[in-house]
């Protein structure tokens, strides 16, 4: 791994290369530079070949996801359909901007007029019309 490592920083930033052959730490830092750039490459490009070592880079809101996600259709990966997740993310922004609307007009309803939670394609279907 290091010598294509060190090739790739002779190119990038051979600055780094004096210092990565005298500490070690760095140099397996380089490494790990190197390969987490590859790893987001493969799976943005979708490589079959490096599916193992898809990265995908989110922030806390994957978390946030999962947390909401949780107990419901969404919770398994097999349910989180493009079409499924978007119609929830909109049904859920539509849901949060009506109920900004009421409060801006004085009407203050409970939290259970407003339901949040994951629904299943068919479940956001019937709701839509």
């Amino acid at each position: 791994m290091w010598v294509q490592t060190r090739d790739f920083f002779q190119r990038r930033d051979p600055t780094q290369l004096p210092r990565a052959e005298s500490d070690p730490k760095h140099k397996m830092a380089l490494v790990f530079r190197w390969y987490l750039g590859l790893s987001s490459r493969w799976a943005n490009s979708g490589d079959p070949a490096r599916q193992l070592d898809y990265q995908v880079w989110c922030g806390p809101s994957m978390g946030a996801f999962n947390e909401w996600a949780k107990g419901s259709c969404l919770e398994k990966p097999a349910g989180r359909g493009v079409v499924v997740v978007a119609l929830n993310l909109l049904f859920g922004a539509c849901v949060h901007l009506r109920r900004l609307a009421l409060r801006q007009q004085g009407v203050t309803l409970p939290d259970a007029a407003f339901p949040l939670a994951p629904m299943s394609r068919g479940e956001l279907e019937k709701r839509l019309g």
